[in-house]
């Protein structure tokens, strides 16, 4: 009978202490802030590319490669720009009947990048003697990026702070405190732009550089969170 009445005690005092140490919430409001600026853009992307077709495989691989080879001669010869290959792809064509293999085809990309406008421009015009423009893109650098994110996330918390204890005043409540946080980016990275041109253009097309302008995108922080208010006085 003690040692009945010794465990219902202590269940009903670890009932008790559960109790005591859960949390009930209340006041808890939800909000949001952001903060944006127009940022230039001042890196400049364009991706070209060179494939051909034939009957034998180590014949499109070799046009590919010497017209590649040739291109990266071209770009290392520009201060400021950085030239990379991208992927590289061989696959058959097929006849009309989808059956039988009548040749193969092959194809690799040229990324170019650099933040001289005019000496990209002028590249891609050379480059098109031999490749094809893919995509003409504009972009802001990572560290401008950087720089103005920074910025951007302390206005987006100093305003997320204000409308916090606006809320709260207008509540008759004397402050709040901080339960959860949120900050993420908001804006273009920069999207190449789809590039409409010939694989051999005529003269006049090849020495005339391409136009590219800077132009400028849209960069934001985004603030949100709960903030609980603080018991009125």
């Amino acid at each position: 009978m003690r040692i009945l009445s010794a465990l219902l005690l202590l269940c009903a005092t670890s009932v008790a202490v559960a109790h005591d140490h859960e949390t009930v919430v209340y006041d808890q409001v939800d909000l949001s802030a952001n903060a944006e600026r127009e940022v230039a853009n001042d890196l400049f992307v364009a991706v070209l590319y060179t494939e051909h077709e034939g009957q034998r495989q180590t014949e499109v691989a070799e046009r590919v490669n010497a017209a590649m080879s040739w291109a990266l001669e071209q770009a290392k010869a520009v201060a400021g720009i950085e030239a990379e290959t991208l992927q590289y792809s061989t696959y058959p064509v097929y006849a009309n009947d989808s059956t039988r293999v009548t040749g193969w085809r092959a194809r690799q990309s040229l990324r170019l990048e650099g933040r001289d406008a005019k000496a990209i421009g002028e590249l891609v015009a050379t480059l098109q003697e031999k490749l094809a423009v893919e995509s003409i893109g504009q972009a802001v650098s990572r560290e401008a990026r950087r720089a103005a994110e920074d910025g951007l996330t302390a206005t987006a918390l100093a305003l997320f702070d204000a409308r916090a204890k606006q809320i709260a005043a207008a509540l008759g409540r004397p402050g709040y405190r901080l339960v959860r946080i949120n900050v993420s980016g908001t804006g273009n990275p920069g999207m190449p732009i789809p590039y409409r041109g010939a694989m051999m253009a005529d003269a006049a097309m090849k020495s005339a550089p391409v136009q590219v302008e800077a132009g400028e995108q849209t960069l934001g922080i985004a603030v949100s969170g709960t903030i609980q208010l603080d018991p009125a006085r």
